[in-house]
């Protein structure tokens, strides 16, 4: 008996062969607004300096992603999403670990031992004329403000200016001198030292790691802030009715220079106003 069977062709066998499965694609990564590529492709405005110290803006930011995160229920239902909320606790998280970075890159700058003594002394010079002030003139409420505003920023620059400014500020305020330990002395040195550290400032601004490290830091906070804006100004509207839980969504540090600065323009109209 003949095998009927045929032999199967070459080409018949591997049209039946069963495709091989498609490799999926990876996905690509989400794009994450806390990058330094995001980050950097901001607009240039964004590397201003901030307008309060970095560990008050993150502790504002920390707190105010809690507070949205507490009241999901409302926020959510006009837009302020958990995944926003999210992101602004990222936004805290990194401009902490940013300001790290640029205090290590900042204390890395190379400076002579002179130089180092003098950056030393101008920042504990610094502080005490600050905190004279919050002493000396702590009933009134627009040398507060101003001294708010000198204590902004970070930096041999910012320090050097802040000698400056304070120089000014204790000129405008003499008479409270005398309560307390600051000296005609003391605000001589501090306009001596600020000529003296104006090449170390120039060092830190021109050294490149110092400088990226600054830019990245002023781009995550004015990034933050802006959404943080978005989230106090939705917050207060959705809590509109409840005027207790609407007042937790400001920036007190804000709150307090606004308010401050308001007494400061009173009390200058009252005086420029004419005796009737």
């Amino acid at each position: 008996m003949k095998n009927s069977s045929k032999p199967t062709s070459s080409k018949v066998q591997s049209s039946r062969k069963t495709p091989a499965p498609r490799t999926k694609r990876p996905a690509s990564p989400a794009h994450d607004p806390t990058s330094e590529e995001a980050l950097l492709a901001l607009d240039p405005i964004y590397a201003t300096g901030p307008d309060m110290p970095v560990s008050v803006a993150e502790r504002e930011l920390t707190s105010l992603s809690r507070l949205a995160q507490a009241q999901d229920a409302r926020l959510s239902k006009i837009g302020i999403t958990a995944d926003k909320v999210a992101l602004l606790a990222r936004f805290a998280r990194r401009l902490g670990a940013l300001e790290k970075v640029w205090q290590k890159a900042r204390g890395a700058v190379k400076l002579t031992s002179a130089q180092r003594r003098l950056r030393d002394e101008a920042e504990a010079l610094d502080a005490k004329l600050v905190a004279g002030g919050r002493w000396g003139c702590r009933n009134d409420a627009a040398a507060q403000a101003e001294l708010s505003r000198i204590a902004e920023g970070s930096g041999l620059a910012d320090i050097i200016q802040d000698l400056r400014d304070l120089v000014d500020f204790w000129d405008d305020h003499e008479g409270a001198l005398g309560v307390t330990d600051i000296t005609r002395k003391d605000l001589d040195r501090a306009k001596a030292l600020a000529d003296a550290l104006e090449g170390a400032a120039a060092n830190e601004a021109s050294d490149a790691s110092a400088a990226h490290a600054l830019e990245l830091r002023n781009r995550c906070f004015w990034a933050a802030d802006e959404l943080a804006k978005e989230i106090r100004e939705g917050g207060r509207y959705a809590f509109r009715d409840q005027p207790k839980i609407a007042a937790r969504f400001v920036s007190r540090h804000r709150t307090t220079l606004n308010r401050r600065s308001r007494r400061k323009a009173k009390a200058a109209e009252s005086l420029a106003a004419p005796e009737v």
